[in-house]
């Protein structure tokens, strides 16, 4: 049988943590790396089989794969402190472990709680890789987003990850302003230009993308403004881009 650590970073998310926790209890070790949180999120690790570990945050990569690091188990598997696995996935994985693995790292859906409610079932979900032989896999260097590459094969798992990423409007525009400050000045380091006429253009389109393409229009009046709230987080970042290149002069 495959045994799995299971790997969380976290930092004040006492809300969240024990939801997340519970949904662990199949994994063989359960690895916390908190960045000295100063609510009760600690306090809720140590009621669990968790092995807790504090380090100053070195960014949302590094610290991620400092997490990484830590596992006794070449399988890892990565959550963070706001996400939970539904009690179908958790019955796909004690199931897969006990198979041979097909790859060396697996994506996994996200279903989203847009503002007051879960993510209707015909919106798409988003893929991410979270389960992984860590001995083929490491963290991307992103400054935001960042995700697991693998070396080898990439095979899908459907045991969906259920995320309270937008609980409010207003925490959701507080983490439009970071991120689109983030992903600009990555964007600015990676050599990617922006031109005024981009700003006019892409975000109506990605707007499209997501109210339609994305099917955030089955979200009704939730879908409506995320996907206004997205297309305006489009707009920011290369409206910050265009800022770097003008105080940059290009």
């Amino acid at each position: 049988m495959i045994k799995i650590s299971a790997v969380i970073t976290c930092f004040n998310n006492q809300e969240t943590i024990e939801k997340c926790l519970q949904s662990l209890q199949f994994v063989d070790e359960i690895i916390a790396l908190d960045s000295f949180s100063t609510d009760k999120t600690v306090e809720v690790l140590k009621h669990y089989n968790c092995v807790i570990h504090q380090q100053k945050f070195k960014g949302y990569s590094q610290q991620k794969q400092d997490a990484i690091d830590l596992a006794n188990n070449d399988w890892v598997l990565l959550l963070d402190s706001d996400e939970f696995l539904s009690q179908a996935s958790e019955s796909v994985l004690s199931n897969w472990k006990k198979s041979t693995p097909k790859a060396d790292a697996y994506d996994m859906p996200r279903r989203e709680w847009v503002f007051w409610q879960w993510s209707h079932k015909w919106v798409r979900n988003n893929r991410f890789v979270r389960l992984f032989d860590k001995s083929k896999a490491h963290v991307s260097k992103d400054l935001i987003h960042e995700s697991i590459k693998s070396n080898g094969p990439i095979s899908q798992l459907n045991a969906v990850i259920n995320h309270f990423g937008e609980t409010s409007i207003s925490k959701k525009i507080e983490k439009i302003n970071a991120y689109s400050q983030k992903s600009a000045e990555q964007k600015y380091q990676k050599g990617v230009r922006v031109s005024p006429l981009k700003l006019i253009i892409y975000p109506p389109f990605y707007f499209i993308k997501q109210y339609l393409f994305r099917r955030q229009i089955f979200n009704g009046w939730a879908g409506l403004i995320n996907a206004s709230l997205n297309s305006r987080y489009a707009y920011l970042k290369y409206a910050k881009l265009y800022e770097i290149q003008r105080n940059n002069k290009g």
